[in-house]
Formats: structure tokens, sequence, C-alpha cells
């Protein structure tokens, strides 16, 4: 399986829809920083199923959609395809025979993130799932991103144990472990409740069965109890049903006599009419007459208002007339009067207008007098403020330079104390002995000098012999090493030979061999010939196959000539050594047998073949044991030499060191002391060179304020000089001003006056306009009066005609109101006698009516008193009715039949004997007390809950001991492939680790002994490097050690691909050019991508895919096929 293409439309700065290819095994994505590289490897884990938004670089998940650039807007949601090629079918499941895979994940605005699997919408979990053991998903090793190299290596152990689980293909037993686990607990705590309930519903049940059988015995009462009620209320019907029908007999009598009574009433009511008729008509003409009546008050009353309202009227004008008359009267004396005063009037006003023209033209000539003054006035006025403003000026110049003047004497005192402060300082600084301090302090930095000096090749060679020292100690510990790994395999060796002795059965040439001695080379041929001799039957010795010593000298061609030491049988000396076997060896009677270098021996008339090889030879075998033993000796004996050397020589070292570091304080002591001399040398040189830089400062600026002071008196002088001129100048300017003022003062007195006398004509001449314009009004109100007394006068006079005209009108209108009066009063009167006439006619009328009414009542009364007496028996008789009734309704709520009781009931039946039956039985129900009626039904419905609990417990049970099987099933599988994978891993990283760093070692640990939960530890030492912990590398050393162990557990289970984003970044071209060999060797069964700005690892890759970002925000994409391009360029 490989990854071979990635769709992405809207994720992160990949806002159009992009396909990128991966058809090689080895693709480099590259583009500058920023422009989106790393959000390719972003896409294909997030489509895995991270969830984690900080590891996609992300606060939100919604982060990952694009949120708009300066050009474009944000769009509302971000979708990411995964393409995988299956044609060799390494998925599991229902999904190994299909050559293509898609998978896709989608996430919108408002957080809802959904995933496809070919098309088809499913859950996390299934994609998780499909990739469980295949070294993909979230935390894959298969993906490894920016600065993930250094992280992997410091790591905890828990983490990089996810790493070899993955690898192990156990991800998938743990997540299986996990849902059983789950399970169990679950199912665990289904079982607890499930005990729980059942034993509360145990405890129901027992009482439910007591509470069973009183329900049964209170249903069979309750059935007696309504037989007995039904009969007793069918009883009871009957006696009422017979009353009933005894009374409906009475009441038919007495209507037959309500009947009679009726008929004999029928004559009377047509009286009756009669004479009510009458007294209605007599009542209607009565009321004729009283209307008429009436009509006639209400006419006389309006006549009668009508002359009161006349008369009221004719008094009002007389009134009226009189007043006007007298108004008149009162108008012609007040014209007369008005007339007179008018003429007084004009007379006033003609002297007022002739006083007023006097008035006016004085006040014309003083104005005129008073313009002249107004001007000479102004004038002085100038004349003044043209002379203060030059005296304000001079005067304003003189405090000027008068200010002037004060400033250069301040600034003069002040240059003077500065010159006395200036000389002081001068005198100390020539009495400040810094410069001897100085001279001191060099002095004693040069003996401290020395002193280090000499310290510090004594030093140099104390830490040369340290090293010389240190090197010897380290040529003893390896020599001490490499004896006792010589005595260590010299003991083995040992052990082995006594083994295998041991191991041979014992046999009789057993002795001989362990005390032999032979020459090198055929010890395998005199064993095959002792163990030859073995096989003869000896006859010729007390002891069978013994051993005994020989005194004869053997022939040069025996075989008992190459036996240098030992004891042997004679018959050695007759069996002769040739390198290849001869017929004619036996000519000689002296040879029994003849024996080649392979041990096989040759006898007259039989042979024996030599039974084991060279290599497995006892003797040799003994022989090795003896120098082993020998050699084992000599090596204690080195050993001991040797670690005494090495005890003196790490004294030596110890002494040397301490020796060091003695030398090593007292040089940092001087050194210390030098550079802090050399610092308050320095520190007293600056102080001395500030000392004399101020010193010249000061000197020259006591010149500089010497000149200023010659200066600033001179100035002074000069300043001096001008202001007496400018006070001589004030001094006239003044003069002159006084003479101004006075010339004002005299002109502003005669305007002054001039300007009184003018106003007091102005206040005259105000006067005689006010007494004239008076006088014309006083005129013409006195006209205006006139005119209104003649008009008041004329009004009056028309006042006076139009009333006495009223007055006239009115006389017959009252005399007509009165005759009509008279006649209405005569009309009233003989209504008066009409209506007495009818009221007489009417009590006759009514008398009759009434004697008839009282013979109808007399009859009517005993018709009331039979109805009455009907109506009670009615009453009675619907009384009766409506308790049969009553008595019947037990009946319905008991749901029997009427007809069916009656057919039930005996003849001689009573009411008391089934009202104490049904007393007995109420007893007995109250006895029972309170009953449960549905304890029965409840029963058993809890006897068949407990009976459905039962058969839950026992399938729980039962599944739960298959659950806890099956975690124990996975524990015993998970043990076996966590431990082959770290072994395989574990063996392989100590492979690769040496091959990418040219030597050192590296080693995996597990943390604890539990398989299922320890962690894993990781230990790697580069070459020449004996640190203590991992953290101790270099970045560079990091991020090998990682690829390493990557790469460790891709040799054991290759994922489909792997992503790798710039980890060759903090490598050097060295380091770049082993990690590309390295992925090149890899890439033969895993497809690489991977991000890089190497330009050696650019080169390796089959295809280039640059990512851009040419408009600011979005990312798209180029590639470069690699092999097209070389053979275009060749072209």
């Amino acid at each position: 399986m490989r990854l071979s293409t990635i769709k992405l439309a809207g994720f992160k700065s990949f806002v159009e829809p992009t396909k990128i290819p991966f058809p090689d095994q080895m693709t480099c994505v590259v583009g500058p920083n920023g422009c989106g590289k790393s959000n390719v490897i972003d896409a294909v884990r997030w489509v895995l199923g991270e969830s984690s938004a900080k590891n996609l670089r992300g606060d939100a998940m919604t982060d990952v959609i694009f949120n708009g650039s300066t050009n474009r807007k944000p769009i509302s949601q971000a979708s990411v395809e995964l393409i995988f090629d299956n044609t060799q079918g390494h998925l599991p499941n229902t999904f190994a025979d299909r050559n293509q895979v898609a998978i896709k994940r989608l996430v919108t605005r408002d957080g809802q993130s959904l995933y496809f699997l070919n098309g088809s919408k499913c859950r996390k979990r299934d994609i998780t799932d499909i990739f469980l053991g295949t070294g993909l998903g979230p935390r894959s090793y298969a993906i490894i991103e920016q600065g993930m190299i250094s992280r992997l290596i410091e790591s905890k152990p828990a983490d990089l144990r996810v790493f070899l689980e993955e690898a192990a293909g156990v991800s998938k037993y743990k997540e299986r472990r996990r849902e059983t686990q789950t399970r169990i607990k679950s199912t665990r705590e289904n079982l607890e409740r499930l005990l729980d309930v059942r034993q509360e519903l145990q405890a129901q049940v027992d009482k439910l069965a007591v509470q069973s059988v009183e329900a049964k015995k209170y249903r069979e009462f309750k059935t007696q109890e309504r037989t007995l009620k039904g009969q007793l209320a069918v009883l009871k019907w009957q006696k009422l049903h017979q009353q009933q029908v005894t009374k409906a007999d009475t009441m038919a009598k007495l209507n037959e006599q309500i009947s009679f009574f009726k008929t004999a009433h029928l004559g009377h009511d047509d009286v009756l009419a009669s004479l009510e008729s009458q007294v209605q008509l007599q009542l209607e003409k009565l009321n004729d007459a009283q209307q008429a009546q009436h009509r006639t008050h209400t006419e006389l009353t309006r006549a009668e208002q009508q002359q009161i309202n006349l008369k009221q009227q004719q008094q009002a004008f007389s009134h009226n007339l009189i007043k006007q008359q007298q108004l008149q009267l009162q108008n012609q004396q007040l014209q007369q009067q008005q007339k007179d005063h008018t003429d007084e009037l004009q007379n006033a006003l003609q002297e007022a207008i002739e006083h007023t023209l006097i008035c006016t033209e004085q006040v014309t000539e003083m104005a005129d007098a008073v313009t002249q003054l107004q001007s000479a006035k102004q004038r002085s006025a100038t004349d003044w403020q043209r002379v203060n403003e030059q005296f304000q000026a001079i005067n304003t110049q003189y405090s000027k330079q008068q200010n002037r003047v004060d400033q250069q004497l301040q600034n003069l005192h002040y240059i003077k104390n500065q010159q006395t402060a200036l000389e002081s300082e001068l005198i100390e600084l020539a009495e400040n002995p810094i410069a001897e301090q100085v001279a001191q302090q060099q002095q004693l930095m040069q003996s401290l000098t020395q002193e280090l000096a000499a310290k510090q090749t004594a030093l140099n060679k104390v830490n040369s012999n340290v090293q010389h020292a240190q090197t010897v100690l380290r040529t003893c510990q390896n020599a001490q090493q490499t004896l006792v790994q010589q005595q260590n395999e010299n003991k083995a060796k040992i052990t082995g030979l006594k083994t295998i002795l041991a191991d041979t059965p014992a046999q009789g040439s057993g002795d001989v061999l362990a005390q032999l001695v032979v020459r090198t080379g055929f010890e395998h041929v005199v064993e095959q010939a002792l163990q030859g001799l073995e096989q003869l039957n000896v006859t010729s010795t007390a002891t069978p196959n013994g051993v005994w010593p020989t005194t004869d000298t053997a022939p040069k061609s025996s075989l008992a000539v190459f036996i240098e030491q030992g004891v042997y049988p004679d018959l050695l000396h007759r069996i002769k050594y040739e390198n290849d076997f001869n017929r004619n060896d036996l000519a000689d009677q002296y040879w029994l047998a003849v024996i080649d270098r392979q041990g096989n021996i040759q006898g007259r008339n039989w042979h024996q073949q030599a039974s084991k090889s060279a290599e497995n030879s006892l003797l040799i075998k003994h022989k090795q044991l003896a120098e082993a033993t020998q050699l084992a000796s000599q090596l204690s004996d080195e050993l001991a030499i040797q670690s005494n050397k090495l005890t003196e020589q790490q004294q030596v070292c110890e002494h040397l060191k301490a020796q060091s570091e003695e030398l090593k304080a007292a040089v940092h002591q001087l050194a210390q002391q030098v550079a802090s001399g050399s610092t308050r040398r320095d520190m007293l040189k600056e102080q001395l060179q500030q000392f004399q830089n101020q010193q010249h400062k000061l000197q020259a600026k006591l010149q500089q304020l010497n000149v200023e002071h010659t200066s600033i008196e001179n100035k002074v002088t000069e300043q001096q000089q001008h202001m007496a001129s400018v006070a001589k100048q004030r001094n006239e300017i003044s003069v002159a001003l006084n003479d101004a003022q006075v010339q004002q003062q005299h002109t502003d007195e005669q305007y002054k006056q001039a300007n009184a006398q003018l106003e007091q004509y102005k206040t005259l001449a105000h006067q005689a306009t006010l007494s004239e314009q008076k006088a014309r009004s006083e005129c013409q109100l006195s006209d205006t009066k006139l005119q209104h007394a003649m008009t008041a006068s004329e009004t009056a006079s028309e006042a006076v005609s139009e009333l006495t005209a009223q007055i006239e009108e009115l006389v017959i209108p009252l005399e007509e109101v009165a005759e009509k009066i008279i006649l209405l009063l005569e009309k009233n009167q003989q209504n008066d006698i009409k209506i007495n006439k009818l009221k007489s006619e009417l009590t006759e009328a009514k008398t009759a009516l009434i004697d008839k009414q009282t013979m109808l009542k007399a009859s009517q009364g005993e018709l009331v008193l039979l109805q009455e007496q009907l109506q009670q028996l009615a009453l009675e008789e619907q009384s009766l009715l409506i308790k049969a009734q009553t008595a019947l309704e037990p009946l319905v709520e008991l749901q029997q039949n009427l007809k069916e009781v009656l057919a039930q009931l005996p003849e001689n039946a009573y009411i008391n004997t089934y009202q104490g039956q049904l007393n007995k039985v109420g007893q007995s129900l109250s006895d029972l007390g309170a009953v449960n009626l549905a304890a029965i039904d409840e029963f058993e419905q809890a006897q068949q809950r407990s009976q459905y609990l039962d058969r839950q417990v026992e399938d729980l049970s039962k599944a739960l001991t298959t659950l806890e099987g099956a975690i124990g099933k996975i524990d015993r599988e998970t043990k076996t492939r966590f431990k082959t994978t770290f072994d395989q891993v574990n063996h392989d990283f100590g492979q690769l680790f040496p091959k990418v760093f040219g030597g050192g070692s590296a080693y995996l640990e597990l943390t604890s002994d539990d398989l299922l939960e320890s962690g894993v530890s990781i230990m790697a030492r580069p070459p020449g490097k004996k640190n203590s912990t991992i953290h101790l590398l270099s970045g560079g050393e990091k991020a090998l050690t990682a690829l390493s162990l990557v790469f460790s557990i891709f040799r054991l289970n290759p994922a489909p691909f792997c992503m790798l984003d710039e980890v060759d970044a903090p490598l050097d071209d060295a380091n770049v050019g082993r990690f590309c060999r390295l992925v090149e060797e890899m890439s033969q069964s895993v497809q690489f991508i991977y991000i890089s700005h190497n330009k050696i690892a650019m080169e390796m890759a089959g295809r280039l895919t640059g990512v851009t970002m040419a408009e600011p925000g979005v990312s798209r994409v180029v590639a470069v096929d690699i092999e097209q391009a070389v053979q275009m360029a060749h072209a």
C-alpha cells in the first residue's frame, strides 16, 4: 500500500482545490519558509484522526479552515482526501480486495467534523481501525514533524513505548483490551446492580406471597357480599314497589273529585268576565275625562304665564325709558362744559410753542461752542499722549539698561566665586596622591604576574604528568581488562573441557590418556591406537587393559616413539605408524598392526576404522585442559601483578591530581589577584587620567572666566555711561510732559463748563417741548370728549323714541291673553262635573264584581284542598318510585340483573335475614384489615421478573468469565508480540546506530519487568563518548539517533509511507549524506515524502514538489519529475 494522491480544499493556506500526486518512492517537498509545506504533513495527520489542535499548530480544530488573506475572504469549510494504492492488498478485512481506498475528512465553521470512506460517510473509529498496526495514525512513527525528532529521543518511556506497540501491531490489541476492560467494568456494575435488584425483589416476592393469600380471601368475601347486597336490594325494591301501587290507586279517586269541581266552575267564569268588562269600560271613560281636564289645566297655566311675561316686559321698557331721558339731559350739560374747556387749552398751546422756539435757538448756539472746545481738548490730549509715549519709551529703555547693568554685576560676582572655587580645586588636584598609588599598583602587578607564571609552569608540568599517569593508568586498565577477559575465556574453556571429559564414558584408556604427553599432531593417532588395544583379548596380563611402565626401546617407526611422557601399554611398541598403509609393513612379524595418520588401524586379517575426528580427540582435550590450567595459573599471577601496578598507578594519579588541584587553586587565586590588581590599576589609571583631564578643564575654564570677567567689567562701564545719557533725555521729556498735562487740564475745565451749560439749555428746551406736547394732547383729548358727548346725546334721543314705541305695542297682546284665561276657567269647571259622575258609575260596577268573586272563591277553596291532597299523594308516590330506583342502584354497581336476582330469590325471603348475613360478611372483611388487592398480579409479575433476573445473572456471569479469558489472551498475545518486537528493534537499532555514526553503540532498555506497562528508555553513545544520558548529545546526534530508531522500526514493520519534515535541519553535510543514503536504502520498501531545504536531500529525490505563495496567504503546488528534467537537460 502506498499514498498516491492528496486532495486539499480550504485547508489552511491551500484555499483552492489542490491535487498533489506522489508517483515515486522518494518525493521531496521544497519551497521557501512560510509557504505552507508543513501544511501537507498536517493535512495527512489531520485526516488520519488527529484530534489535538495543538499538534496541528492551532488553538481550535476550526483553525485548519482558511481564515482569509489580504485579497481573499474566509471560507466556511475545509476538506482533505487521501487516496491510497492498495494493489498489493495490505489493508485488512474488507478492504484487502480494493485496489484503491479514499479517505476524506471535512470540517465546517460550526465545528462539525465528518469522515468519508470511499465516498460513504463513516465514523472516526472506522478510519483508525483500518490503520491499526500498520504504523499509520495520529501518533504514528511514520509521520515525523518539525521538532518531533528531538522530542522522540527525549520523550518519556511510556511515550516511546507507543511507537514500539504500533510497530508490534499491538495497538489494536490495546484498543480491544481497553474496550474489553470497559465491557468488564460495565458487566460487573450491571451484575452488582442485578444482584442488588434480585435481593430486593426476593424480599418483595416473599411479602407479596402473604399479601396474595389475603387478597384471595378478600375476593371470596367480596363475592359473597356482592351477592347478598344484590338480593337485599331486590327485597327492598319489592317492598317499595308495593307501596307505590297503593298510592297510585288513591290518586285516581282524587282526580275524579277534582274533575267534578272544575265542571261546576265553568258558568261562574262567564258572569265574572261580563262584570270585569263593564268595570274596564268605566275606567276608560274616566281616564279620557281626566286627560281632557289635564289639557285644559295646561293651556290655562301657559296663558297665565304669558300674561305675566308681557307685564314684566312692559315694566322693563318703562324703566329704561326713564333712564334714557335722564342720560340725555346729562349729555347736553357735559357738551357745553367741554366746549368751554377746549377754548382755554388752545390758548395755553400757543404760549408753549413760542417758548419752545426760544429754547431751541439757545441750545444750537451753545452746541457750537461745545464743539469748538471739544476739538481743542482732543488736540491737547493728543499732544499729552505723544509726550507721554516718549516718556514711557525712554523710561522703559532706562529700566532695561538698569537691569542689564544689574545682571552684568551679578554675572561678575558669580564669575568671581567660580574663579575662587576653581583655584581651590586645582590646589586639591595638585595635592592628590593618585600617581603614587598607580606606581605602587604597577609594581604589585609585576610581582603577581611573575608568581602566576611560575605557578602556571608548575601546573602545566603537573598536568602533563597527570596525562602521562592517566595514559599509563588506562594502559594498565586495558591490560587488566585484557587479562580478565583472557582469564574468563580460559575459565570458560576449562569448564567446557571438563564438561566434555566428564561427559565421556569412563573406559580403561581414560586414565592412560589423562597421564600421557604426546607429540603435537599425533594425539588423535595414539588415542585411536589405545582404543583399538582395548578391544583386543589380552591373556598375558593379570589385569586386563591395565597400564604399566615400559623400559624397552621402541623402534623408530613404532607408535610409542611419539609418546613423550607417561605410562602406556607395551603393545604400542608393536604398532607401526605410517602416513599411508602398505601391505608390506606387516611382513615383519614384530609388527602387530599398522596405523595411518587418520587413525585407521590395519592388522593381519582385520581392520578398524577411526571412530572420531581429530577435533574430538580426548587426548587433545586433556592436553588443552592441561595447557589451559597452566595458563590460568599464569594469568592469575599476571593479574595480581597487574592489579598491584594498577593500584600503584591509581595512587600516583590521585596524588598528581591532588597536586594539580592545589596548583589550579593557587593559579586561580593568583589569577584572581592579578585580575583584581589589574582592575584596580586600570581604575587608578583611569582616575589619574580623569584628575588630569579635570585639571586641564579647570585651568581652561579659569582662563575663560578671567576673559569673561574683563569683558563684563567693560560692558558695565559702557552701559552706565549710556544710562546717564538716557536719564538726561528722560528729565527733558518729563518737563514737556508736565506742560502738556497742565494745558490739557485747562482745556478740560473749559469743555466741562460749556458742556454743563449746554446740558442746562437742553433741559429747558426739553421741558418746553414736553409742555407743548402736553398742551396739544389736552386739546386733542378735549375735542374727543366733546365729540363723545354729542354722540351720546344723539344715542339717548334715539333710545327714548324706540322704547316709547315698544311700550305701545304690548297693550293689545295683554288684552288677548286675559280673554283666553277666562274661557279656559269655564271649560275646566265643566270637566270636573263630568269626572265626578264617571267615578260614581265605576264604583257601582266594582261592587257587583266583588260580590260575584266572593261566591266563586268559596267554591274554589274546596277544589284547592282536593288538589293539595292529590299533590301530596303524587309526591309520596314519586318518593316511593325514587326509593325503589335507589334500591336497585346497587345492582348496577354490582353488575347484576333484576330478573336473574328475582329468579334466584326464595319465596319466603326476608330483609332482616339477608341483612344479618351481609353484616357477618362485612365483619369478616373488616377482620382482614387493609388488603393489597393487586398483590396477586404483583406476585405473579415479581415471580416472573425474579426468574428473568436469575437468567440475566447467569448470562452476565458467563459473559464476565468470557471477557476475562479474552483479556488474558490479549495480554499473552501483547506480551509475546511486544517482547519479540522489542528484541528485534533493539537488535536492529544496535546494528544501525554504528552504521550511521561510523561506530559507537546504542540500545533500548525496559524500565520494568511488566511487559504490559513497562516503558522503554533509549541509550546511545557515539564513537569516543561515554555520556551518562541521552540528553547530553548534541542536536545533530539526537536527530541521527532518532532516525536510527525510526528506521530500525521500519525494518521490522515498514509503514506504507514515511513523512519527514525537515529532520535533516540540524545535520551537517556529512551527516546529511549518511541520512540520504539510509533513506535511499529504505525507499526500496517504503515510500518517502519529506520536506527539506538541503540541496543534497533534494538531489536524492526522484520527484520535487514545490510549494509557492505568489499570492500572499495562498499556497500553490508545482511538481517536477527529476528524471524527466534530467532527460530534457541532456537532450
